[in-house]
Formats: C-alpha cells, structure tokens, sequence
C-alpha cells in the first residue's frame, strides 16, 4: 500500500473488535474482549454500542455479556454466492456430484482456513460432513488444505503451526510438522491430495487444484463420501477423472500445463 494513503484506524479497531468476538466460543464481558482486543474497555464499548445499533450484535440482559449475532453469516453467505470463481467453476463440482453420486465442494485458501465456497450433494447420498463441520476447515486434515500447503514454504508452514496449530480431530490427523511435510511433498508429486479419515472417522476425500495463468493454485475441488462407498478401487478411478477435470478448469482461467 503506498505510504501516503492513510489507513482509517477506526474502522480497523471495529475489524479487530470483530475478529475478537468471532474467535470466542461464548458471550463475553465487555472487559474480556477489550483485553483481548488491546484496547480501553470505553473504545470497545462505543463500537459494540454501534454494533448492536445496526443489528450486528447484541448484549444479554441478564448477564451483560456481548455477543455477535448472524447478520454476520448473512453477509459472508451472500458474498460467497458471488465469489469470483464460483460461477464459472460450479460446474465442475456439479459434474463430479452427478458422475459419482456424492458430495463435491469447491474452497479457496483465507487467512491460512479453507473455506468451502461451493458444494453439490450427489443426486442419492446426502452426506452431511460438511454441514458439520461449517464453511471453514483446517488445512492439515483436509484434502483441499494439503492441496493448498503445496504453495507454502517451510517458514509459512512454522507460521501455520504457530498460528493455528495442527489440532488432532481423528485419531489419523497428522499432528507433526515432519509427518505434515513429508505428506506434503507427496501430494506435489502426484498432483492430488487425499484425506484419509483425518478430517472425520469413515469419510475420505480427494482432492484436485485449479491453478490460474500464473501456475498458482487459487481452489481446490474435491469429493468426499464414506469409506464404504468410497473404496480404494473407486478412489483411483476418482482421481484419474479429477485430474482431468483439474486441467479443464486451471486452462479455463489461463493455465497453460507445460506437460
């Protein structure tokens, strides 16, 4: 950003204040989010005055604690339906969910999470695993996230550990930074990435990148379904079509394989 166009420090406060209260799993006191926030507990009650003024949070009555409320996830859902790629891309997840007859997702990479900006449920399986789970997902247990590590370099991967952390959900999560890279280096290789029941216990995925003109990957398709219907044998067959779908999608937006 040039030096002399100046931040607007207000309404950096009122972001910062929101990320606080998006990171707390319950109501909090006004002191709780003015401490975690870095800021006096009067600045951090004027904006959440103006918060609740236009419907973004709301104080409990009888425990004075804050809470936000979900115009927030209003707002994130409407922007997600005009994201940039969704609606060129959509069809290729609606291609998988309708060949395969499962669940397909489209994510992008955001502030080191993915996010799923798009999903097909297969004509006869209602798979609820991404219901569960939400539109944000870690990117060590997930095929999309492996996907995206691929880009990282071994000091943003120390840079991801530290700020997320390799959380164990599965009793099959890579939880080592070694473990972590090794796989990683597998996944440049062959192009593809596969969660092995590490996101949840029963279900697998795979996933494929979509690169743009440059060669950087900028989403991520993937397939998930129970390990009963997604077997090994089927597995391969769903990687060989994901990669070809992969190499559609990455020339539509510019890619040229030097392959």
């Amino acid at each position: 950003m040039n030096d002399s166009v100046k931040k607007n420090q207000s309404l950096k406060k009122a972001l910062d204040i929101l990320e606080v209260m998006v990171d707390l799993t319950a109501p909090a006191r006004l002191q709780d989010i003015a401490q975690k926030a870095d800021m006096s507990p009067s600045t951090v009650l004027r904006f959440l005055n103006t918060f609740i003024d236009f419907g973004y949070a709301k104080q409990d009555p009888d425990t004075s604690l804050y809470y936000l409320t979900l115009k927030l996830a209003d707002l994130g859902n409407r922007n997600r339906i005009n994201y940039p790629f969704q609606g060129s891309l959509r069809k290729y997840i609606k291609d998988i969910a309708t060949h395969f007859n499962e669940s397909s997702s489209l994510c992008i990479e955001d502030n080191m999470q993915m996010v799923y900006i798009a999903t097909e449920e297969g004509p006869a399986h209602m798979l609820q695993t991404l219901s569960r789970i939400g539109r944000i997902a870690p990117m060590h247990s997930t095929g999309v996230g492996k996907i995206f590590l691929t880009q990282y370099s071994d000091t943003k991967l120390d840079e991801l550990v530290k700020k997320r952390g390799l959380t164990k959900l599965t009793e099959k999560t890579i939880t080592s930074l070694p473990e972590l890279k090794a796989e990683i280096d597998k996944v440049r290789k062959q192009g593809y990435a596969v969660d092995e029941e590490e996101c949840e216990i029963g279900v697998r995925c795979v996933a494929v990148p979509i690169k743009e003109y440059s060669g950087k990957i900028v989403a991520a398709m993937s397939i998930s379904a129970p390990i009963t219907r997604l077997t090994y044998e089927r597995t391969n067959e769903i990687i060989k079509y994901l990669l070809d779908l992969s190499a559609q999608a990455s020339a539509e937006l510019g890619y040229k394989s030097l392959g």
